[in-house]
Parts: C-alpha cells; structure tokens; sequence
C-alpha cells in the first residue's frame, strides 16, 4: 500500500457502540412482501438493473449490510445442524438508479440477496426479467452443478437469454461433498459489472464455526454503464488497453472524490463525510472473525490489510483449505476468486485497528501510462490508475491519485502491502494436507494460449481469442444441440469421462496483463504458476516441446475454480473430468470475456450426441 502520510484508513472497528446486531428477522418485511433490492440515487447517476424478490417462509437470505457494520453478518449456526432442505427465491429484476460511492443508500440493499444454504440443499430461484430490452443469465460461480449442467446459468454454453418480460426458474441441488464461499452474477452481457450479483455461502453440515463469520463482496467500480465501458473498449483507440475503474466498492459502499471528476463527462456527485461511513464490523467481537471475501470485480485485482490484527488465509474459492501463517496484508485476490480470511486482534486494551483494500493497478502499468493524468483533465474512459479505500474513524473513503507519467513527480508509491515479510501471497499458497495421489502425468494434456489481438478482420478492434478462436455466444446453446451443428467460434475440446480421470490444461498468457480463468462445472489442482521477467519476456510453455520452467507440485497443490494467470506466464492445471456436460472456460475480467475470450469442455461419453431436451427452450 501506499506510504500511510499519503494514505486515508479505513476503520477496522467501531467499538463506541455496544448495540448486538439484530437478527435478520427483526428487520425484515414480511415473507409475502416484494422487497426492493435497490438501486438508488446516490452519487453517479445512470440506470442499472437491480433484483426485487419475494421472501419465501422456506427462503434462507442473509441480511443486507445492517446500519452499524458493512460486513454482512452470516449465520452458520442456523444450518450447520439441520437437514437438507428446499430453498425457494422469487427474484424480479427490475432496473432502479444507482450510484454507491456519494450520498449514503437508504435502502441499504445492494448488492443483490445473499444466499445462505447448507451442502445437499435444494435451490429454487424463480427470475423474472423486468428489463425492457436486455436478456438476462444467472450463474451460480464456483457450484460443481453436478448433474445440474442446464442451470449452470451459461449464455450460449447452457442456455439462451432471459428475454424481457420472460421467466426462467433455476432448480438444482447443492453437492453434498460441496461448501464454502461462492457467488452468483448475472452471466449477460456486461450486467455483473453494473451490479447484478450477490453472496452465496454453503455452510457445511455437522461442523460447528469456530469463529463469527462474515461476508464482505469487494471490487471495482465504474461510474459509467458498462455498455459504455465497451463501446470504450471496443475503440480501435483503447489499443486493446484494459479500462481503468472510477471506484470501489465493499458490499455496495464507498466513496469517490467528487473532485476528481472530469468536465467533459459531467456526473452528479454528492461527496461523502467520512462521518457517514461504516465500519467494516460494528465492535469488536471476543474471538476472531472468518471474513468471506469475494472479489466481485470487473477489471482489478484487490489487496487487503490490517493493523490492529491480523489477518489469515484459511481457505480459497469453495471451500478449500491451506496453509498459511497469519500476515498484515493478503493479495492479490482476482476478479472470481474468493479466500476466507481469520482476523485476530493485537493484545488487549485500545488499538488502532484499521483496514485497507488496495486495487492492483496491473493494468494501467502494463500500458505505459497513456493517460498522463487522470484528473480533471482526463475524458478517455480509463479515468483513474489506482485507488485505495481506507477507513478513518469508522469511515470509508476512496483516494483517487492521478496517472504519472513512469519517474515523474507522480509516479506510483511504494506498495508497501505486498512488499514486506507481513504479506501473504495468495499465488503462493499450498494445501492445508497432502492431497489425494497425483500421477507425475495425467491421462490427456492439453495446450492453450490467451491473448488479445487487433486484426483487420474484426475492425481492429481489441478481441480476446483462445488458441485462434475468438468466441461468440451461438443460439441455439451448445448444450441444446449435438457437436455437429456447433458452429466455428467455439473452441471446446472433447473429453472421454468414461476412459479419462484426469486432464492437464497448460494455460498460456501471451499478453502484458494477467488473466484470472474460470472454470465452470469442476474446481482444479494448480499444479505450477510461472510469469516471464520484465515485459518482454515470454513465460509460455509447451510440455509437447520442452521442460517445465517450474517442477509441478504433486504433493500438496492448491485446489480452486478460478486461478490467476500472470502475464507473459502460463499456468499448469489439474481437472478431474467426472461431471458430465458442456462447461464455459473464460477470463474473468469482463471486457475480455465480452470480446471472445472464451473456451470450453466438453465431457461425456459421446463426442458427437450433446442435445439436452428443454435446453433451447428461451431461444426465439
């Protein structure tokens, strides 16, 4: 993070007021009511899509960020000792005003529901589409969906949009075996990134929490529409160079410089007091704290800190645990990924308990500072390079710094959160255990490069393309027809599951930013991670053609669904192929998945009979 005399800091702690947080009971409406989760006028005027829905008596949605803390309150005691059972959501998605990071929201109700659930749970969520002109898709990130490929939630992987004015009801059940930290998002379009997404967590049964949990769903933020961000993007001007965020924001909050606004985009900004803002939790509790954070972002990574405590990965994505010691900082969480956190207090008596989110600022980097200042000056639509939230005296601030030119009297401080012996790297982690045996080679090994390119072919327009092929939804979806009719924008190997167990993919970065790739349909070992040095370098790697620049850990490999692929690097993956269908494989920065950057698997035991009866059935 940046030096603390440049800093503003985030309250960790609030400890003036003794109030106990009140069960989410007490403060909802009654279940038959709809219930506006909404997108209000707050700084930054446009109009985004946001999620009414119905509370169901069998329903079992977390809070909403309450009035005295922003992190949501989780309640694993409620479903770590029932049965399994059936969930039922009636969601309306509707489109509101937002704008997060100004006047403080009176509804305190985005980001969207959280859904609280236990392993072996059947889900239920009835979606209604009240836009007048965009479809829309769920997808439920990180869940095997095993058995349960239809509602997967995919755009032309598992289905076709929800028209306006239709509906579609997601049902499927919860793998028994499956726990931990997940999220859904709207899977259309660009909708994730104007704030159609919430909190998923999975309790596991029988297993009593050790310590008070909460969510905390971070990322960046944009003041414009996100069609705006790729109409930007899309710009043979962009040169293919990643759209730089206004803000961030923690579980639906945070505050922009009103300041640092520029006159040839003129936005309605109404500048928060740090008085106004939240702390992160209300008091300080007796024991330690588990922290689900999801990285909800677009673009960014984020690193996280503290003083006054101390922070430790304990787990990663759905609920895989690792090894690691506590620290002041951790990062760098990408866009999908999510880690659980264990905080624990310094000592006794008063502290200055404060913590930080730092957005990584790779991408500006990686373009050579093009933007000389993002400051009032600036009207490109990459407005500024890097934030930091902080929390002062339980207050949430964002400090926009301008680009700098490299060596100039504004070039970039030192990141001191992730260069001292305090940091936890989270590219570096190991399993808690030693994982079940792997084989020195898998079954089938498979080769893959992202990259984006420019060609004439597509307007040189910035496109993202895997091994040549850059992806366009098909309609009808893959799932709903046989290989045959799959036209020649989809790259989806075939996997056999009835003769293949394991399968290596060799993800290549060829480009100069990294690429966090999520897998639908099955979580992975990460075998080896390598990044090339300087910006020159090339870090890619074919095992068909020579060794490995970094021996594969077979011993205890972290287990995840979205892994991190540093730029001019690669990244060696272990699958186990054994849930049968059609799973989306893509970059989960928006703007690249949005232009292509999209690949698939295919497993079965028939390469050529895919077809799903009812999968096309919201295709027109």
């Amino acid at each position: 993070m940046s030096d603390r005399g440049d800093e503003e800091d985030c309250r960790l702690l609030d400890e003036s007021s003794g109030a106990e947080v009140k069960d989410e009971r007490d403060r909802s409406a009654a279940s038959s009511r709809w219930t506006s989760l909404g997108f209000i006028l707050v700084a930054v005027l446009f109009t985004l899509p946001f999620l009414g829905y119905l509370r169901d008596p069998r329903s079992s949605v977390a809070t909403v960020p309450p009035v005295k803390q922003l992190a949501v309150p989780l309640h694993p005691e409620k479903h770590a000792s029932r049965s399994a059972k059936t969930l039922e959501f009636h969601w309306n998605v509707t489109l509101g005003k937002l704008a997060p990071d100004g006047v403080e929201k009176q509804t305190d109700a985005f980001p969207g529901p959280i859904i609280e659930a236990r392993s072996g749970d059947r889900v239920i969520v009835h979606v209604h589409n009240n836009l007048s002109d965009e479809g829309l898709a769920i997808h439920w990130n990180g869940l095997r969906m095993k058995g349960f490929n239809a509602m997967d939630g995919a755009i032309g992987f598992t289905q076709c949009p929800i028209a306006a004015g239709r509906d579609f009801v997601y049902d499927f059940e919860i793998d028994n075996e499956e726990h931990g930290t997940f999220w859904w998002h709207s899977h259309a379009q660009a909708q994730r990134g104007d704030g159609l997404y919430g909190g998923l967590v999975v309790h596991q049964p029988g297993v009593r929490a050790k310590q008070t949990e909460a969510l905390l769903l971070v990322g960046d933020w944009f003041h414009r529409k996100q069609s705006d961000v790729f109409d930007w993007y899309l710009n043979e001007g962009s040169v293919g160079n990643a759209p730089v965020p206004d803000s961030l924001l923690l579980n639906g909050r945070g505050r922009y410089n009103c300041s640092m606004a520029v006159p040839a985009r003129p936005v309605v900004c109404t500048q928060h007091l740090s008085e106004d803002l939240l702390p992160l939790l209300q008091r300080k509790p007796r024991n330690a704290v588990k922290l689900r954070v999801v990285n909800t972002g677009t673009v960014a990574g984020v690193t996280l800190g503290a003083d006054g405590a101390t922070m430790q990965p304990v787990t990663v994505d759905g609920g895989f645990q690792v090894k690691e010691e506590p620290g002041r900082s951790v990062g760098i969480l990408y866009p999908g990924e999510r880690v659980d956190l264990v905080l624990k207090w310094d000592g006794v008596g008063e502290q200055n308990y404060q913590f930080h989110v730092e957005l990584d600022d790779e991408y500006a980097m990686a373009c050579g500072w093009p933007q000389t200042k993002h400051s009032a000056n600036h009207g490109t639509g990459a407005l500024v390079a890097s934030q930091i939230q902080r929390w002062i005296q339980s207050t949430a601030s964002i400090s926009s710094q301008p680009v700098p030119k490299p060596g100039g009297e504004n070039s970039p401080p030192t990141m001191t959160m992730s260069r001292n012996d305090q940091h936890r790297d989270l590219t570096n982690l190991t399993a808690a255990t030693h994982t079940e045996p792997l084989h020195p080679k898998a079954q089938e090994t498979m080769v893959v490069y992202f990259k984006t390119q420019m060609l004439s072919s597509f307007q040189n327009k910035p496109m993202g393309f895997v091994n040549n092929t850059s992806w366009r939804p098909q309609n009808p979806p893959l799932l709903a027809t046989d290989r045959s009719l799959w036209d020649a924008d989809q790259f989806v190997p075939f996997i056999n599951a009835s003769a293949t167990v394991h399968v290596d993919i060799v993800i290549n970065n060829l480009d100069d930013g990294a690429h966090p790739i999520h897998l639908h349909g099955h979580s992975f070992y990460v075998l080896s991670s390598f990044r090339a040095d300087g910006r020159g370098g090339r870090g890619s790697y074919n095992p068909f053609e020579s060794e490995p620049a970094v021996p594969p850990n077979l011993v205890d490999p972290v287990k995840k669904d979205t892994v991190n692929v540093p730029r001019r690097g690669h990244v060696v993956i272990r699958v186990r192929a054994d849930n049968p269908g059609v799973w989306m494989m893509h970059c989960h920065m928006l703007v690249h998945m949005g232009t292509g950057m999209v690949m698939g698997l295919h497993v079965g035991d028939d390469e050529r009979r895919v077809g799903v009866v009812g999968a096309g059935r919201l295709c027109k």
